[in-house]
């Protein structure tokens, strides 16, 4: 019998399998459609890494944990088509699936919202930790410094009692009545597709709303809906802060005001949101903390992978930035930060925006985000989950006869007065053309910060 992670080069399913090695478990396979440096970390861990879907044909005892991006894939079709035609009780989960069962046996909080989510979970895992001594297990979608550059947090010292859960889970082994909602579980509640609904949540705090995943939501009011579903699902308490706009239909909330933070390594009002938003939830967990104690705690955190994360110094002394920003506002947001820290630099954007969907949507916005920078450039959308044919009766693409993707990106960078880089070579070619007295920012949630990194920084 072997466990099989499909995607396993995404971040977020990459910590399953991570996890269970750390479990004892030996009986793992990853699978993804490409190297890249998770997968790289897979390998490390001594964890079988395939690169390429159709080159493993599931068992009937397997167990399958996959992304949404892979359920076409070869080899959860064959799961399923295995499943329904010789009647195995194979367990096949999608990852929200999967996390949704472990959620059942942990008592859950769940950190979501459009911006911040993953920062806002990170910081409650890293000081959770110290200050919450039920904390048992923590999952992020991004690498976290304070936690050796991994994307999770796993207790330790109570590593044998997990393991009961999972093998529950796993094969219906008998499992103490008392281990179950013993522990907390801190998670990144992603809204896509409503997901975060298969979580079984005692908590759960919303940093923010605002219209995002266009390619699914209709419209903000269809968006907001998902949010009040999770509320209303939400067994004890939502946090939010002081001036969030809860519809009506809202309950169990608990508004949170903001307060000023004092962090070593991050500062601004997004850690602000967040900062408060975590205290508000440990002192309903343990209302003897004090704000001056939390913030002791918090004091050394150091963010979190691709959020505003200076990479290097390129070889002309012009520093290069990446962040995860893949909606206006936080382009907006990046370039406040960074023209308050370096206001006399040259400002540079290389957007490598995340799906044609948000583009068409939000061209206006985008246009207004970038529009403060001294210079702009558009690199390949990642089209992730897209097809052209998508787009037959899209306005734009009718008017515009669009015969490929790479058209419209053209388009889409003339748009907003940047030029297009179509290759990684071309965002070296324009990298080699600055000077000390340039501040780079690279916002992609796709595929080009792993070649930045391949590229730029030493031993990567």
């Amino acid at each position: 019998m072997h466990i099989v992670i499909l995607w396993a080069g995404g971040s977020w399913i990459s910590n399953i399998a991570h996890l269970l090695r750390d479990l004892g478990y030996a009986n793992l396979i990853a699978i993804d459609a490409q190297e890249s440096q998770i997968t790289q970390a897979l390998r490390e861990r001594e964890i079988p890494v395939i690169i390429g879907h159709g080159k493993y044909q599931p068992k009937a005892d397997d167990i399958l944990i996959y992304s949404e991006a892979t359920k076409e894939s070869p080899e959860v079709q064959s799961a399923f088509q295995l499943k329904k035609e010789q009647h195995f009780p194979m367990k096949i989960w999608n990852y929200f699936e999967f996390l949704g069962e472990v959620t059942k046996y942990f008592c859950t909080v769940g950190f979501a919202g459009t911006n911040g989510k993953s920062s806002s979970t990170s910081l409650a895992i890293v000081t959770g930790k110290k200050l919450i001594p039920e904390l048992g297990l923590g999952i992020v979608g991004a690498l976290v410094p304070d936690l050796n550059n991994k994307s999770y947090y796993l207790k330790e010292d109570k590593k044998s009692e997990f393991r009961q859960l999972f093998d529950f889970i796993f094969t219906g082994k008998k499992l103490p009545y008392q281990l179950i909602k013993k522990y907390y579980f801190f998670l990144e509640a992603c809204e896509y597709k409503r997901h975060f609904l298969n979580l079984d949540l005692e908590y759960l705090l919303i940093a923010n709303i605002e219209l995002d995943h266009t390619d699914y939501y209709r419209d903000l009011a269809d968006y907001q809906s998902a949010f009040v579903q999770m509320n209303q699902k939400t067994k004890n308490l939502t946090f939010v802060l002081d001036s969030f706009e809860a519809p009506e239909i809202f309950s169990k909330i608990k508004k949170i005001p903001l307060k000023h933070w004092n962090l070593d390594h991050i500062r601004g009002k997004p850690t602000d949101c967040n900062a408060s938003l975590v205290a508000g939830l440990f002192q309903e967990l343990n209302p003897e903390l004090s704000l001056e104690q939390i913030e002791k705690e918090m004091k050394p955190f150091k963010g979190i992978w691709r959020r505003m994360e200076f990479l290097t110094t390129l070889p002309s002394w012009a520093k290069l930035f990446s962040d995860y920003g893949h909606i206006a506002s936080s382009i907006q947001l990046a370039y406040e930060t960074l023209r308050n820290r370096f206001p006399d630099h040259k400002l540079l954007a290389i957007f490598q925006p995340h799906q044609t969907h948000r583009v068409l949507k939000g061209r206006a916005d985008f246009q207004k985000a970038l529009a403060p920078f001294d210079q702009r450039a558009i690199f390949s959308i990642y089209t992730a989950r897209e097809k052209l044919s998508d787009f037959a009766d899209e306005p734009l693409f009718q008017e515009q006869h669009f015969q490929s993707f790479s058209e419209f990106w053209a388009y889409f960078a003339k748009a907003v007065k940047a030029d297009y880089l179509d290759t990684f070579q071309a965002v070296q070619e324009l990298l080699s053309t600055i000077d000390e007295r340039t501040v780079v920012i690279v916002f992609t949630a796709g595929d080009l910060d792993y070649q930045l990194r391949k590229t730029f920084l030493m031993g990567y």
